[in-house]
């Protein structure tokens, strides 16, 4: 199934996530948005916890280039949603198969700002709950990587995932909080194919 949130419907899951995040009772003290959907994602569950600071940051797959308006997102906003409905259903089991048997590798450092990395440092480790957010998990590499180098830079932090939708049965990390966990397929408001209509 595909979904489409526009910024409203986006609006109303992030609250819904955010509440599944109080509602466990986990109070994070960081929130940290993976570039480029999950920090969108990131900063609209921040509103819900002001008290948390917050940072951004990269993580990509090898040979990945930054997403941009290109022929791709002219192609897709020509063709009629169904037909990139079942684009995006293809893609997503093709990748699952690929992936089997296989770690998927995600490249980079988890470089924080030196504020948020001081911030860590000196408080004490029982004291810090780090929430990483993103808007899907597919494979689940990016969310592992953060959230091992988070564990290995910062021992004795408690980190949590949250996002909106988990795409796949077995991904690598799986999510804290989430919306769907059932292959839901979600069209964000920066996916090359969205369109309301």
């Amino acid at each position: 199934m595909v979904k489409t949130l526009t910024p409203a419907l986006l609006d109303a899951a992030c609250q819904q996530l955010s509440q599944r995040v109080k509602s466990s009772g986990y109070v994070p003290t960081l929130i940290i948005g993976i570039q480029t959907g999950g920090a969108e994602v990131a900063r609209l569950l921040k509103r819900n916890f002001s008290e948390a600071e917050y940072c951004e940051v990269r993580i990509s797959r090898p040979g990945t280039k930054q997403k941009g308006k290109g022929l791709t997102h002219r192609l897709l906003q020509l063709l009629p949603l169904g037909i990139c409905d079942a684009l995006r259903i293809v893609e997503s089991r093709f990748n699952e198969w690929r992936s089997q048997g296989k770690q998927p590798v995600r490249i980079g450092k988890l470089a924080l700002p030196i504020e948020i990395n001081l911030q860590l440092n000196s408080r004490p480790s029982a004291e810090s709950r780090v929430l990483v957010v993103d808007d899907a998990i597919d494979t689940g590499a990016t969310l592992q990587m953060a959230c091992e180098q988070l564990r290995s830079h910062y021992p004795g932090v408690e980190v949590r995932t949250a996002v909106i939708t988990v795409t796949t049965a077995r991904p690598a990390c799986e999510a804290d909080f989430y919306l769907y966990h059932n292959r839901t397929l979600c069209r964000f408001p920066w996916s090359n194919d969205y369109r309301t209509k």
